[in-house]
């Protein structure tokens, strides 16, 4: 239990507000996603539609990044809820697919604009030393929202139209603005000076970071092969494996089940350097546990490599969202958790387009072991470089918040 003192209030009313929030984004993107099919969408429509909501945080990084810094976080949140209230509410009865991807693609903004102020603002709420705890907590309850989303989304939309699952987001949406603006604890820094000595773009503070730079960039690439595979998994199971659309449900929950488990797991490892061995070995699990997919000769297989890819991914997530926290400074937060969530919002984008692509030259066995034995060789060699620096570094070198604060 994290024993924060007048903090746990704060933190549970932003677990809560968060976790409801990504369920009805998960029921609404299915919801959506069956709309456009229903309407003869072409698959390119559909991964516009997906790719709508998730380039924004990389295109947008540099200035949300720079307006999390430099702004109330209370105003913020509660904006860019309102925001996506507004959004939402013309998506229930719009069928326009020009219009759908506009309106997506500003919820997407706004909700880049959410996460970076919240991710700057947790460790406000909990404190320095409970960092690793919340990013914990809030992992593992987004996985499990995810877990029901799809089933519910689909049911729903099945049986009442498309149109409640969406009213059900924007309710989620109201819920999230409403903890938002319950959050007593406030984030508000001094305007940035553009020439000032603070006022490097998040890219740039990452990529000189010796820790963080090496291992987003790795990340980014394993986000690239996993969200490859994907994009096949579908018909994998059904066209490889003959097997009932309802095994891709089972396969996509299990997989959430082990970021589950991983996510609780990466909030009990304590130290820098064994949440950065943690942060490379889960990306190497996740990306080896892909593989096997290719030789599988029966689905139900599939649910315990799921499993095992789930946790090595959420042990990924989690310490490396904490590494990201406590090597920043408190007034680069938001710039930091903007880019990184940009380079993980642009690798899944391109994901997208390349497993559309490499599908029509291969099979799904075929990218399934491309995109597993590449992923672990990449984790390999983050591995490899990580060692080499950590033993050309003094001891106790300490991190960069530490630096820039004096600590």
């Amino acid at each position: 239990m994290l024993n924060i003192g007048q903090g746990r209030t704060d933190l549970l009313v932003s677990l809560v507000g968060r976790m409801v929030s990504t369920f009805g984004d998960e029921v609404a993107l299915v919801a959506l996603t069956l709309r456009l099919q229903a309407q003869g969408g072409r698959p390119w429509e559909v991964a516009l539609l997906l790719a709508a909501g998730i380039m924004p945080l990389l295109f947008l990084a540099r200035p949300v990044g720079r307006l999390t810094d430099s702004h109330d976080s209370r105003r913020l949140l509660v904006g860019a809820g309102t925001t996506e209230v507004a959004c939402t509410v013309p998506l229930i009865v719009l069928h326009s697919v020009v219009g759908i991807i506009l309106l997506v693609t500003v919820l997407g903004a706004a909700a880049a604009v959410a996460s970076a102020t919240w991710s700057a603002l947790v460790p406000r709420i909990v404190g320095e030393d409970h960092v690793g705890q919340a990013v914990s907590a809030q992992q593992s309850l987004n996985a499990l929202a995810m877990v029901g989303a799809p089933a519910v989304g689909g049911l729903l939309a099945g049986a009442f139209g498309t149109g409640l699952p969406l009213v059900i987001d924007a309710v989620t949406f109201v819920v999230l603005t409403v903890a938002a603006a319950l959050v007593r604890t406030r984030r508000k820094l001094p305007r940035l000076d553009s020439d000032g000595p603070l006022a490097h773009g998040g890219f740039r503070i990452v990529r000189t970071d010796r820790v963080l730079g090496p291992l987003l960039t790795g990340l980014a690439v394993t986000i690239l092969f996993v969200g490859m595979a994907n994009v096949v998994l579908v018909f994998l199971i059904r066209a490889t494996l003959h097997a009932g659309g309802v095994w891709y449900g089972f396969a996509d929950a299990a997989w959430m089940t082990g970021v589950v488990a991983g996510s609780l797991g990466g909030g009990r490892v304590k130290r820098e350097t064994a949440q950065t061995w943690a942060t490379i070995v889960g990306a190497g699990v996740a990306c080896a546990a892909l593989a096997p997919f290719a030789v599988v000769p029966s689905v139900w297989m599939l649910l315990p490599l799921s499993v095992v890819g789930g946790a090595g991914n959420g042990y990924t997530a989690t310490c490396f969202g904490t590494l990201l926290v406590r090597r920043t400074a408190d007034a680069e937060r938001g710039r930091v958790a903007a880019a990184a969530n940009g380079v993980a919002g642009g690798a899944q984008g391109t994901s997208l387009l390349f497993g559309g692509a490499i599908a029509a030259a291969l099979s799904p066995r075929a990218i399934y072991a491309l995109a597993g034995a590449l992923g672990a060789a990449v984790a390999i060699m983050i591995g490899v470089l990580n060692a080499t620096r950590s033993g050309q570094m003094p001891r106790g070198r300490r991190s960069r918040s530490e630096e820039l604060l004096g600590g």
